[in-house]
């Protein structure tokens, strides 16, 4: 009987220690109400307010969304922004893979330093300055054809400026950082005792990673590269200075909606599919490992 009563106690106990750091509800949403306010502000009623123009100007229809598929030129910046884009996410989530990892396991403090220097260095760098620095990079007089037509790889120089590479290379220096710093996270709270067990178990150094690490970070490799995507459907710079008319994507074609043609409800028809197509993205991701996993993986 005594037992019954310490054990009641015990639980009771616990009770009240939870209740003591759980806020009362109306507390709770005062809190949230400045934040959920700002949401609504700037975020909600900007997009409910862009869909309402596509829909109803000039008037009430889904004319705005016909007229921008059947113009071949749409579908085109369309298909180009989603293949840029992914091919920028695969490669920027390869490579975030191996310099987060360098990052775990190296010992060497110059190492380290190099290659947050090297991570950080395009996050303070201005938008502007990263693209012109290519452009003098990859121009058919710039550092990168003069090289390789000193050193008598190249007979004349190749035109890489205004082509989806320059799209490419400019992308992935300026997003690699949003694909590594998630990855990093992942591997710091990975037990590198696991990797030695495995390696004493007679797998190798690829096996181990392939098995462990992988299987361990693939919230956070899925995060990385739905975050990186993502961003990467909204460029807009880089791919008027480095790309040109020839590499049109979809934040150019709603610039020239606006600007050039002086169609709004286009233009908000075209923001509207941009971003029903980065939801998509982000649900897909949501849907494959479950956001509680994506959440920890970002956090």
């Amino acid at each position: 009987m005594s037992e019954k009563v310490t054990n009641r106690a015990r639980r009771a106990g616990r009770r009240t220690v939870r209740n003591k750091h759980e806020l009362p509800r109306a507390v709770g949403l005062a809190l949230l109400a400045p934040v959920t306010f700002l949401l609504a502000i700037l975020f909600v009623w900007p997009f409910l307010s862009l869909f309402w123009t596509s829909v109803s100007d000039p008037t009430l229809g889904l004319q705005n969304f016909t007229s921008f598929f059947n113009t071949p030129s749409y579908v085109r910046a369309t298909l180009t922004t989603f293949r840029v884009t992914l091919v920028v996410a695969t490669f920027a989530l390869a490579l975030g893979v191996m310099i987060a990892w360098k990052l775990r396991t190296s010992r060497s403090t110059l190492m380290r330093l190099l290659l947050w220097s090297a991570l950080i260095l395009p996050l303070w760098q201005s938008v502007v300055i990263r693209n012109y620095a290519f452009t003098i990079l990859l121009e058919r007089t710039g550092v990168v054809n003069t090289t390789l037509n000193a050193t008598g790889v190249i007979n004349q120089p190749m035109d890489l400026l205004y082509t989806e590479f320059a799209v490419t290379i400019g992308m992935l220096y300026s997003l690699l950082p949003y694909a590594i710093l998630p990855v990093y996270a992942s591997f710091q709270a990975i037990d590198m005792e696991l990797l030695s067990a495995a390696r004493s178990a007679g797998a190798s150094k690829a096996r181990a990673f392939v098995s462990i690490v992988v299987p361990l970070s693939l919230p956070s490799l899925l995060a990385s590269f739905a975050i990186v995507f993502i961003l990467g459907l909204g460029f807009y710079i880089t791919p008027v200075v480095l790309g040109g008319a020839g590499s049109p994507f979809l934040a150019t074609v709603i610039d020239q909606q606006i600007y050039g043609l002086f169609d709004l409800p286009l233009a908000a028809a075209t923001s509207t599919l941009l971003f029903i197509e980065a939801v998509i993205i982000l649900i897909v991701a949501v849907k494959t490992v479950g956001f509680d996993r994506i959440r920890r993986a970002v956090a």
